[in-house]
């Protein structure tokens, strides 16, 4: 009888660990029978959550399926504070936040070269591009500090898995493909046309992808006009929003004032849907040439991250015609993609994941005609401050060395000396207090400390510091509140940036909607489940909610 009793106990905390989101410890979670041929990780840069419902009733194709016919999470949020690129790109790539993996930012200041560097540049790599064309641009993953998926999968895997990332940034390319290997293809673009990788992943082009960039030249589409994909009736607000370039609105030509297709041509094509519908192309181009998921013994890994809702995101803001459209487009182009994964894969042999590496701000002109407080600040006005506070105590400075986003880095003879008078430190806090726009001020040791903390902004903060690389003082801007001149940004830890989608469908998914809490970090964990892998390290979970159960 005790045993039975016991039998009993254990089913119902089982079924209740399930219905909580969770599993017992020690145990695998159930899944479906066989891995899925083909993970597929999509990244939509700059995706705001509450775009699905603002404009979803404009798509047809690709998202509007994955939201249809997928498992959602609209809880879903960023569980740290420095919401940007880099950071979100490697925690839906590894399932860890920032202080495990070490991307605190899209640059931050070394204090040995005694410069900032970007997240992923490497001197000792040189770039390979493709084309027929001259690369300039040097990148690897040689300054995260753990494994990605796509990094554990050919650990573990049966034979080597094919992995591609690729994307127009090279952060978000190599964050997703991981770290070199043989059958590892990392693909971004230099900013002037060139399509590139670097010999972190190979020493010469690949031929599938050189072939690719030689009939798809960027130059090709010099000329052209962006225009609006949907009848103008079929777009929410006006076309003409206060904040917006004022000389920018539909059509966009894409011309540049010499005349032919140069760096300024490129960068208004990269913020363009055409640059989404390009990687869309090179996606399914490297399925059909690599035989991705087409073979029964073992998975591949295809990570995607598309770039222009972010490039357009930031210049015309998140209700502007250029962000429905960009939008509406990505449907159609993610659309193609899925068709082509359903054909050579099959629909029932691959697995996709999407999500966002940050959401974004109203544009502050918008923002202040409804909310209490919005506007711009120079992020040079917290260095003036500083060093306000610190010449009556200190000297004359300067005092500060650098300011990197949110992270402000002292002189190594000013923190030593405003660590130990705290004097010092409040009179820094009072005035940066006082800066209209800044809102909370964290010293680094408040960072580190591991005393226990009810204040859910420093928990954020904390897991998006790490010491060797985040400044002497963090600092984030008060909500509705940018530190530029124009359009808008991202980067804070406030529900707009924080929020984004998670949507899941395909090989061993249950649809559904699920209002459990979920993060960017639990995507890694449940596709690494899926496919029978196990990562080392993991800060998220797997989303056993949405994980079809063994019959």
């Amino acid at each position: 009888m005790r045993s039975q009793n016991r039998r009993m106990t254990c089913g119902v905390l089982g079924a209740l660990l399930i219905a909580m989101g969770c599993s017992a410890p020690g145990r695998q979670t159930p899944t479906a029978s066989a891995p899925p041929r083909l993970l597929v990780m999509l990244v939509v840069d700059q995706m705001r959550s509450d775009y699905i419902a603002m404009y979803g009733h404009q798509w047809s194709r690709g998202l509007r399926r994955l939201v249809d016919s997928g498992a959602s999470f609209p809880l879903a949020e960023y569980p740290y504070a420095v919401t940007v690129t880099c950071a979100g790109h490697a925690t839906i790539s590894t399932g860890q936040y920032p202080s495990t993996h070490g991307m605190v930012g899209n640059s931050w200041h070394d204090r040995a070269l005694r410069k900032n560097v970007a997240c992923t540049e490497d001197a000792a790599a040189m770039s390979v591009p493709f084309g027929g064309r001259e690369g300039l641009e040097r990148h690897s993953l040689n300054y995260l500090l753990t494994n990605t998926l796509s990094d554990e999968l050919r650990q573990q895997s049966r034979r080597s898995p094919t992995v591609v990332g690729i994307s127009l940034k090279a952060r978000s390319a190599t964050t997703l493909a991981g770290h070199g290997s043989p059958t590892t293809y990392a693909v971004w673009e230099e900013d002037n046309g060139t399509w590139a990788t670097s010999t972190a992943y190979a020493n010469q082009p690949a031929p599938a992808i050189d072939t690719w960039a030689m009939e798809n030249p960027i130059s090709a589409a010099y000329g052209t006009s962006w225009e609006r994909l949907l009848p103008t009736s079929a777009y929410l607000f006006s076309d003409e929003l206060p904040g917006e370039p004022s000389e920018h609105t539909f059509p966009h030509a894409l011309t540049s004032a010499s005349g032919s297709p140069d760096t300024a041509f490129a960068n208004l094509w990269e913020r363009s849907p055409l640059s989404d519908a390009a990687l869309g192309s090179l996606g399914q181009h490297l399925v059909r040439e690599l035989k991705m998921g087409q073979s029964p013994d073992g998975t591949d890994f295809l990570g995607i991250s598309f770039s222009a809702l972010d490039l357009v995101g930031h210049a015309f803001g998140p209700r502007s015609h250029e962000v429905q459209d960009t939008l509406a487009r990505l449907d159609v182009t993610i659309g193609e993609l899925l068709d082509t994964l359903d054909t050579l894969v099959g629909r029932d042999h691959y697995v996709v994941a999407l999500s966002a590496d940050h959401g974004v701000a109203p544009l502050p002109e918008q923002a202040a005609l409804t909310m209490r407080s919005a506007g711009r600040f120079r992020w040079n006005e917290s260095r003036e401050a500083i060093e306000a506070a610190l010449t009556p105590i200190l000297g004359a400075g300067p005092h500060v060395t650098t300011v990197s986003g949110a992270n402000v880095y002292l002189t190594p003879e000013t923190r030593e000396r405003v660590m130990a008078m705290p004097r010092a430190r409040e009179a820094v806090t009072r005035a940066l207090a006082a800066v209209a726009g800044l809102g909370r001020v964290y010293w680094a040791d408040e960072l580190t400390s591991r005393a226990s903390a009810d204040d859910a902004e420093l928990t954020l903060a904390r897991r998006s510091f790490v010491p060797d690389r985040s400044g002497d003082l963090v600092v984030m801007y008060a909500p509705y509140w940018i530190g530029q001149a124009t359009g808008t940004t991202h980067g804070s830890p406030y529900g707009y940036d924080r929020r984004v989608p998670i949507l899941f469908a395909g090989a061993g998914i249950t649809p559904g909607t699920y209002w459990s809490p979920a993060s960017p970090a639990d995507i890694a964990p449940t596709l690494a489940q899926l496919a029978g892998i196990t990562l080392a390290q993991a800060d998220g979970r797997v989303l056993i909610e949405a994980v079809r159960q063994r019959q």
